[in-house]
């Protein structure tokens, strides 16, 4: 059945978008009172990232003449926000639509999705996290809150947070000393020694994964949110390494009730290293037999023209609904057709 409908027959459903509809509403509003500036980059790139795991749609666009165009639907507007970080905002934000194909229907997975990103430049990666965390408690203020609640589980949104380095959380979930394993001679042994299965092509962070993924995410913000900072420095080519230990890289990401949130980084602006990473990106999206372009050149040369230290994060906008909303998945929080996605085309 079409949403359209299920709004019209359902209470409950309509309450959960009108409530979409006010937190969206209290982001803008969240941002403005801290100055930052709402901006809007286009969402039909020439060329999208190099992530070797994020697959774009695409799209052909036709000139008057026929001539036909490739674009790619962005999976991210990063590159694009930081080309203006580099042309001279400081604080900026935006509320937009990615979309990242081969991404399975409803849970906390949709081809569709609504991303917040917003950077500071001049900024750290501290700046970042005192944002969400004041974002979160601004909206749990605003609608009158104490806790969220996901998979049966309330967590309390308006208190203490959490903030602990990777090693932290593998010390405590698997008393695993993680220095010891940041290679991938070592973390390959580790995986093996826990039953994991693994192919000869896995990469560092594919091996990484395994273990995190299944052993330490679920458990991750229960008792209280938790900013995970800190991943080993092969995890990250768009982030800068730490200043305390160069084998981990400037990284966040925020869970709650063991539901990933966000992403950030302390921004790489190095463009010789920043071409270098994207490059291996690019290598590696080759060896998976997947569609591969060039990089973004203005990217590099945005770089080369010189941004200052920088902290940028991305947010997903349906899964906070989802937590704020008590909407048991992302298909409840986003206006659609469900029924039509999930056809298949014959």
């Amino acid at each position: 059945m079409s949403q359209w409908l299920d709004f019209k027959k359902n209470s409950r459903l309509r309450e959960i978008y009108e409530k979409r509809l006010q937190i969206t509403r209290l982001i803008r509003e969240f941002f403005w009172a801290q100055n930052f500036q709402e901006v809007e980059t286009p969402i039909a790139l020439k060329k999208p990232g190099q992530e070797p795991y994020l697959n774009p749609i695409t799209t052909l666009f036709h000139n008057p003449l026929g001539k036909k165009h490739k674009f790619y639907l962005q999976t991210s507007p990063e590159f694009a926000m930081k080309k203006l970080l580099a042309a001279g905002w400081t604080k900026i934000f935006q509320i937009c639509k990615c979309f990242r194909d081969f991404e399975s229907f409803g849970g906390i997975h949709n081809t569709e999705f609504t991303m917040i990103e917003w950077y500071r430049s001049p900024g750290k990666l501290e700046d970042i996290m005192n944002d969400i965390e004041k974002l979160f408690k601004f909206i749990a203020g605003q609608l009158n809150i104490q806790e969220v609640e996901y998979k049966n589980k309330k967590i309390n949104v308006i208190g203490e947070w959490e903030r602990l380095s990777m090693r932290e959380v593998w010390q405590k979930f698997l008393n695993v000393e993680l220095n010891n394993y940041l290679t991938i001679e070592s973390i390959l042994k580790l995986v093996q020694s826990r039953d994991w299965q693994i192919s000869e092509n896995d990469a560092y962070e594919d091996l990484f994964y395994k273990i995190f993924l299944n052993e330490i995410e679920p458990k991750l913000g229960f008792e209280k949110p938790v900013m995970i900072y800190d991943y080993p420095e092969q995890m990250t080519s768009l982030s800068c390494l730490s200043e305390e230990d160069s084998r981990y890289a400037e990284r966040f990401e925020l869970y709650i009730g063991g539901l990933e949130l966000a992403n950030a980084f302390g921004e790489l602006t190095d463009a010789a290293e920043q071409k270098k990473r994207l490059e291996a990106d690019k290598e590696k999206r080759k060896q998976l037999n997947k569609e591969i372009w060039p990089v973004d050149s203005d990217f590099i040369f945005a770089l080369e023209s010189g941004i200052p230290k920088a902290g940028g994060i991305a947010l997903g906008v349906d899964r906070l609904v989802m937590l704020f909303t008590g909407a048991k998945d992302i298909n409840e929080v986003i206006f659609q057709a469900v029924g039509d996605q999930l056809d298949p085309i014959k």
